[in-house]
């Protein structure tokens, strides 16, 4: 829903902001007052082409904002929060703001949640938000796009197209699959050859995960083993040998350990020191007994550095090729191996996905077959449902009628009996005559924006129901109409407007009176140029801008004749 829109320096508009509600909205005034400027800031905002002339002061930026209030529960909702996701735009799931500038050169910048965008991402988000209707581009019925989702919404055959859809996915997959096979011959030859080469290249490696970081703690002993020698030599020293001035460490430690022992007997408290020494002479002696061996086994032998330097080089070389780590290595070599038994067979797997793609197509046919029939009923009550509102707003000989055509291939010798899609094999077309004995053509071949207008609004009562899209605008809605018609219009505008937020540009005091807030645009001189203005009607205000559009706003039958539609709207 719209909560409120700001125009500042477009076309006639200096600079206001206007607050919508729910329910019906109605912008009112005289011709040439701008009450189609609001509609074309609204189209701006939402992604039309805008042109440096929107600007009305040449020096400065046209700008328009709008904030919107977002329903949870619709599905609009949820694409737009995914949109505004993958685009790296925050978003809440309440409101969303939009705002669009354009510079006297041309230049546009967009924001939405105050973070700037792409134009391709404003458009998408600009179609979920609201439907413009009269001599707009933005008109999301007017999109051949929206036709088959919007019947497939309205219609009661949802286990049916979820079947299609399942059988038309495996379908494709096994159609990919088997593209791949009979992929060209050459190109598998030499496939083959090089994933032959590398698996060989891998295998005469004989990789063991973890021996890079063994390899590297060797390389580091070999490297330092002269030093490593020389303390070693240094610590035995310390343990076992003595000198004539100075005991060994293990001799001293006897000396100290017969000092203790005599002082606990002496005291027996010290017993526990005792625990303590004799547990830290074995570790001791235990370091010294080690010290021995590993110094044993220490010695410096360039052919094996130079075999380790050669191992961590293929090793280095094949991860460059095939992995960041071993297992990587090795994880590839798995797929090779499987990339081989695919190849290797390639005739046995070519036919085994062709005897699979024949039975999935098998099952394919009689689903598109049900799903079409299951369209055309549903086209069928639409088109009734629609061409009778259409006669209630006074467009009594036109006709609409949804026009599901089965893609089938006639032809001899035709691959497949029809042409699949992932959604079946319909093309669906929505049509209107409004002339009797004049076929029907498509509807965004419908020139009149008035008839447009009313056609719009015949479908969104029909199709409401299932119509995602919160928020619609109609702006010349009543061009040519009168009398009933316009009670007509007024009615189901007042009707539709309990399910959605409906703005309406219009001249007539049916529709106007039937608003849940009137605004009125005037024009009014400013600086000594004309501003277009939006004021909001109360009370009196309102009842003299319904006597204006009845003729005369002086005159007291007008006056009167508009209190009584305003009593009729409210009752």
């Amino acid at each position: 829903m719209l909560l409120s829109l700001r125009i500042a320096n477009f076309v006639l508009i200096d600079d206001c902001r206007i607050d919508f509600h729910s329910g019906l909205n109605a912008l009112t005034g005289e011709t040439g007052a701008g009450k189609s400027i609001i509609a074309d800031a609204l189209n701006f905002l939402l992604g039309e082409r805008g042109s440096p002339d929107k600007a009305r002061d040449a020096k400065r930026d046209a700008f328009v904002e709008a904030e919107f209030q977002l329903d949870p529960a619709s599905p609009n909702t949820k694409t737009i929060l995914r949109l505004l996701e993958e685009s790296g735009i925050p978003a809440e799931e309440e409101t969303l703001l939009l705002s669009r500038s354009l510079s006297p050169s041309g230049r546009n910048r967009i924001f939405i949640n105050n973070t700037q965008c792409l134009l391709k991402i404003l458009r998408p988000v600009g179609a979920l938000l609201v439907d413009l209707h009269g001599q707009h581009e933005h008109q999301s019925l007017l999109d051949k796009s929206s036709y088959r989702p919007l019947l497939d919404d309205f219609g009661d055959y949802g286990e049916t197209l979820q079947r299609y859809r399942s059988a038309y996915r495996e379908w494709t997959q096994i159609l990919d699959r088997l593209h791949r096979l009979e992929n060209d011959d050459r190109e598998r030859r030499r496939l083959l050859e090089a994933l032959r080469f590398q698996r060989e290249e891998i295998d005469a490696a004989g990789l063991i995960p973890g021996e890079e970081e063994e390899i590297e703690a060797r390389m580091r002993i070999i490297q330092h083993a002269e030093r490593l020698s020389a303390c070693c030599g240094d610590l035995e020293a310390s343990f076992n040998e003595s000198e004539s001035s100075k005991p060994s460490l293990l001799d001293e430690l006897d000396r100290l350990d017969g000092l203790l022992h005599e002082m606990s007997r002496l005291d027996p408290s010290l017993s526990t020191l005792i625990d303590s020494w004799q547990s830290a002479m074995i570790s001791i002696q235990e370091i010294a007994r080690e010290i021995q061996s590993y110094s044993q086994k220490l010695e410096f032998d360039p052919d094996e550095l130079e075999k380790l330097h050669q191992r961590r080089f293929l090793i280095k070389t094949l991860k460059s090729k095939y992995g960041a780590d071993i297992q990587d290595v090795l994880n590839y070599r798995d797929k090779i191996e499987k990339d081989l038994f695919e190849i290797e067979n390639f005739e046995e797997e070519c036919e085994k996905c062709r005897q699979e793609e024949v039975r999935i197509r098998s099952d394919l046919f009689p689903l598109a077959q049900q799903l079409h029939e299951a369209r055309v009923v549903t086209a069928n009550d639409i088109s009734a449902s629609v061409t009778s509102e259409l006669e209630f707003l006074g467009m009594k000989q036109a006709r609409f009628e949804i026009m599901v055509q089965f893609r089938e291939n006639k032809a001899e010798g035709a691959p497949l009996p029809a042409e699949y899609g992932p959604e079946g094999a319909d093309n669906v077309e929505y049509m209107v005559t409004t002339i009797p004995d004049l076929p029907a053509r498509p509807l965004r071949e419908v020139a009149s924006g008035g008839e447009i207008s009313r056609i719009m609004l015949a479908l969104k009562c029909a199709l409401s129901r299932v119509d995602p899209v919160a928020m619609m605008v109609f702006d010349e809605i009543d061009v040519g109409v009168g009398g009933k018609t316009a009670e007509a219009v007024a009615e189901r505008l007042a009707s539709l407007a309990k399910r959605k937020q409906v703005l309406c540009i219009t001249h007539l005091p049916q529709i106007a009176s039937r608003a849940d807030r009137n605004m009125r645009v005037e024009k009014l001189e400013k600086d000594g140029k004309l501003v277009s203005a939006v004021t909001l009607l109360k009370g009196k205000e309102r009842e003299l801008e319904l006597a204006r559009m009845l003729g005369r706003e002086d005159s007291a039958a007008s006056q009167r004749y508009a209190r009584e539609l305003l009593q009729r709207s409210s009752s």
